[in-house]
């Protein structure tokens, strides 16, 4: 475990052609190669992760319209994080530091505690478990609560990698079926889910080149929702528990860490945007009941 400059650690797994790097820092994916090649954007120790890279979205990933919500017939009012849309975005374990509650060679788990706070009057605690093995890094995540009641949704801020291919060199497919219509202005939902060309463009796989993304889709079929970034049959695939249907896609053309600039996160969500608000997908925890999530991000090769 190495400490950086930002009070953050860094906690170095390997397995046979796998490398990771899982950071304290949102308790999320600081790095991951595939035979020195990267499947996931890194970032130096001497930063934070830039656009929230690699961290952990919760007890809401995405955003909240103004903030505000209700809950069991109350009221509730959090933080504006996102003050030029005038939302709560991302929740709030994605920018504190995570313990450590072990380490192995090739797995770590991470927890942590959140609330009771401003806006959120309840406590949720988080296990991460990173495995690294042949098959590429499992990434599991449990979420429990002492408290009666309590609303709760998750997602991974993950950007993709084909191994260190130019995004706009590559081919992304996700198994989506469906797409959210946000606003431009606040990217809130604004619509039904419906199946769309851009949807059906993402399952059949689309050119990235001259492409950019800040979408949320859908995912209505068995199963779970499966991603690919590659170039001629090389490069990055992950795979969502069935319980992560919603996918937002954003394609930022000034990464910082990125030699051209351009990344693609691809953010697996277990609720679309706004979900404390319109109720969508948002899970009830109890002290009788916990959720989990599951994503594996692994290599593609040419066969």
């Amino acid at each position: 475990m190495t400490p950086s400059g930002n009070a953050y650690t860094v906690i170095k797994l390997g397995y046979q052609d796998y490398e990771a790097e899982i950071s304290t820092y949102g308790g999320g994916i600081k790095a991951l190669t595939y035979k020195g090649k990267n499947l996931v954007e890194p970032y130096p120790d001497s930063m934070t992760p830039p656009m929230a890279s690699g961290v952990v979205l919760a007890p809401w990933p995405n955003r909240i319209e103004d903030g505000r919500y209700q809950f069991q017939g109350k009221s509730y009012q959090l933080p504006i994080t996102e003050p030029e849309r005038a939302n709560a975005i991302h929740g709030l374990v994605l920018d504190r530091i995570w313990q450590v509650i072990q380490a192995h060679p090739h797995s770590v788990e991470l927890g942590i505690s959140c609330g009771p706070e401003l806006g959120f009057p309840w406590q949720i605690d988080i296990r991460a478990r990173y495995v690294l093995d042949g098959h590429g890094l499992h990434a599991d995540f449990i979420a429990r609560t002492p408290y009666r009641a309590a609303p709760y949704a998750f997602g991974l801020h993950t950007y993709l990698c084909a191994q260190d291919i130019d995004p706009a060199q590559c081919v992304l497919q996700v198994s989506v079926d469906k797409q959210l219509a946000l606003s431009d202005q606040r990217k809130l939902p604004q619509g039904i889910v419906k199946a769309t060309r851009r949807a059906a463009d993402l399952a059949a796989g689309i050119a990235l080149r001259g492409q950019f993304f800040d979408d949320c889709f859908y995912w209505s079929g068995s199963g779970g929702v499966r991603a690919q970034l590659e170039h001629n049959g090389c490069g990055v695939e992950m795979l969502c528990s069935p319980n992560l249907r919603w996918q937002q896609i954003f394609t930022p053309h000034d990464f910082p860490t990125s030699p051209t600039g351009r990344a693609v996160a691809i953010e697996p969500m277990s609720a679309p945007p706004n979900a404390f608000v319109t109720g969508t997908d948002l899970v009830v925890l109890t002290a009788e009941n916990s959720v989990e999530h599951k994503i594996l991000i692994r290599a593609l090769e040419n066969s």
